[in-house]
Order: C-alpha cells, then structure tokens, then sequence
C-alpha cells in the first residue's frame, strides 16, 4: 500500500517537470530567451470553518517564474472569437512559503502556470492566472503528531492556484506584475489527516529586461481545415482515497470517473465544450450508510462545462460542472477539476490517445486525484 500513495504524487512530478521541454525548447525558435520574473508574496490562511480559526495566519515569501507567449491563429482569419485568440502566456512557477504560526510546517511550491488575457493592449494587460502542480510542506502530520494539525498529512501535495494578474510592459522590454490569487493545498486523501489549507495570496514582481533579447514568444498558425472543429472525448480514471468516515476499517477505497463530452477548438491551441461524468467514489459509501441516507444508487452523475489550453502536446484541463445525480452528505452540488493531460500524435489524427492527472475536488476540497486514459476523436479528418 505504500507503493500505492507514493506512485501518483511521483508520476505527478514526472508530468510536471516533463512540460519544461516545449516551453524552453521553442526559445532556440523565436530567438528569444523565456523571461524570469521575481515577486515578493504575502497571505493570509482561511479556517475551513469557525472550529478551526487558530490556523488564521499571516504569511510571506519569494516567487519566480518563467514563461513564454503562445500567438494563436488559422490561415484563413476568421472573425469569430477575435477576443479570446490573443497571446497568452504559459510557464513554470516555484515559490517558498514562510508562516509563522506553521501548522504544518512551511510551503515550497512548483507548478505549471496559464496566464489567459482578459484585457490587454500595448503597455497593459489583465490576465487570469491558473496554476497546477506540487507543494512541499516541512512539518506534515506525519512528522509531528500534532493534534490540531488535521489539514497536512503528508509532505507531498497537489496545489491550485487561481485569481487575476496585471501587467504593466516597460518600453525597455522589462515589466511590472502584480496579482491576487486563491491557493489551496491538500494530498487528495492519499494520506489522513487531509482537511487542507486555503490562502488568499497577493504579490508584486518585476521582470527585468534582458540586453538583445527579442520577445520570447512561439506563432501558432494551422490549416483550420484539420484543427478547425469539435472532438468526441471518451475518458476513464481510477483513483484511490482513505475513507471520510473514521469509523470504517478499510484504509483505502478505489475510485472511478468515466467522462464523455465535445470539445470544440476555436483557435489551434484552445478549446471549450462539455462532458458528462459518471463517478463511483466507494469511500462515499460510508458515509452515506453512516448518516442512514436513503440514497441507492452506485454512482453520482454530473454535468461539466470544460476548457483546455494546450502547448504542444500538452493541454491544461478546467471544468465547473454540477451533480444532476448525487448523496446529500456524499458531496456538494457543486464540483470543479484542473488537470494536466498529454496527447499522442497531433490534431490531423482520427483518433488520438491522451494520458493525465486532474484534481476533482468539491469547493476546493479535493474529492480524489484522477488518473485519466482516454481517447479524442475528430470527425473532420474521417
């Protein structure tokens, strides 16, 4: 069972480590170096309830990350969605956490990171920042059995981020950044205790210029007729997750997410539809019988509206979606997922395989990390 809680958190550090390729590969392409920027951080820890409001805590840091511009665009130009076919920009972040009261110890954090455009010109922009990835904690439950440490246990965990960033570009190639973001950290229930941490983040950074370098970006343009339209999406991930309620003697449950859904791609590199999901969670089951719910059925049934950003063969996954089908004391009516997936082969197939993790989590509590096999089909290219 060991095996069993150490494979996906290093499988997870092998996708993640693994998208450095694409993003600095495509410098040498662009005669342009991937910019670093440097942000000093700040926070605050949010108690998941009132019970639990001895874990408010201040909290400081560093930042830095390194990006690169991703240009969108067909070689028929189309007016349809001009908006959402501005450049955005994709990269890697790392920070370190310090907080005072360290309930569970301090945070190093790596993640893949989106930046999408909300509004943007020459010398501004508004971005919506989404990252995805792994932190670090130095004092989990495991460490220390501290009894008023029911969030972190173990050193290794998912985290998500979320929230708006501003950009200011300086005429000398250099920029001012500054951002909000939600972040939320837990193991998935790999590892018990596992309430999570949730902090509200701001930061402030600066990207230096650098002497003779062009803009680092990468120009996507594609035949709209191989890439243009929608893709049938069939998927399976199985997960395992420690029980919710503490009474029941199994240490682990398996897991299971099936998802069908249309996804429509309206540049080269992103996409927007739907899927439908068919989840049996096996630890629910406890907790329905538990709390004596008359609630028989083996599976829960929800509806997604989905987005993916992709880099090569790369693609950032993001669904809001909600329960059509569900136990009252089992979930939330409300549930969301981000995941990293990697496609084979390349959008002139017909049928293509994609291979990933995602993170199904209710309100930013993470329900079980998905392990997804799954094929894209494009009737297009039939």
């Amino acid at each position: 069972m060991t095996a069993l809680r150490t494979l996906p958190v290093s499988l997870a550090l092998l996708l993640l480590l693994s998208i450095c390729k694409p993003i600095f590969s495509q410098g040498d392409k662009t005669n342009g170096v991937p910019p670093l920027t440097f942000s000093l951080l700040s926070g605050y820890t949010m108690p998941n309830s009132s019970e639990w409001d001895y874990i408010k805590d201040i909290s400081m840091g560093l930042d830095a990350f390194c990006g690169q511009r991703q240009e969108l665009g067909y070689l028929d130009a189309d007016s349809i969605f001009v908006a959402l076919r501005r450049p955005y920009e994709i990269g890697l972040r790392l920070n370190f956490t310090y907080f005072p009261n360290a309930i569970a110890g301090h945070r190093i954090g790596l993640c893949g990171m989106l930046l999408e455009p909300v509004l943007v010109n020459d010398r501004d922009g508004l971005y919506f920042e989404m990252d995805f990835g792994l932190a670090a904690y130095t004092d989990p439950y495991r460490r220390t059995p501290d009894p008023r440490n029911v969030f972190i246990g173990s050193y290794l965990n998912c985290m998500v981020e979320i929230g708006p960033t501003y950009i200011h570009y300086n005429g000398n190639g250099s920029r001012i950044l500054a951002g909000a973001r939600f972040v939320h950290s837990s193991n998935g229930y790999l590892k018990k205790p596992n309430k999570g941490l949730n902090y509200l983040q701001a930061t402030v950074g600066y990207s230096p210029s650098i002497p003779g370098n062009k803009t680092c970006r990468r120009v996507v343009v594609m035949d709209s007729a191989h890439y243009r339209g929608g893709d049938f999406l069939i998927s399976y991930a199985p997960g395992i997750v420690m029980p919710r309620y503490t009474g029941y003697s199994h240490n682990y449950f398996y897991a299971n997410t099936a998802r069908v859904g249309w996804l429509y791609n309206f540049t080269p590199c992103r996409a927007a539809g739907a899927t439908l999901d068919v989840t049996y969670n096996f630890s629910h089951t406890a907790v329905i019988r538990h709390h004596n719910e008359n609630y028989n059925l083996p599976f829960y049934v929800g509806i997604a509206a989905a987005y993916e950003t992709s880099w090569d063969h790369w693609a950032l996954h993001a669904a809001m979606a909600a329960y059509l089908l569900r136990s009252v004391h089992g979930t939330t009516p409300l549930y969301e997922r981000v995941g990293l997936f990697y496609h084979f082969g390349d959008g002139r197939k017909k049928v293509r395989h994609f291979v990933g993790v995602s993170l199904k989590s209710h309100m930013a509590h993470i329900d079980f990390i998905e392990w997804h096999y799954g094929i894209k089909l494009s009737p297009r290219n039939w």
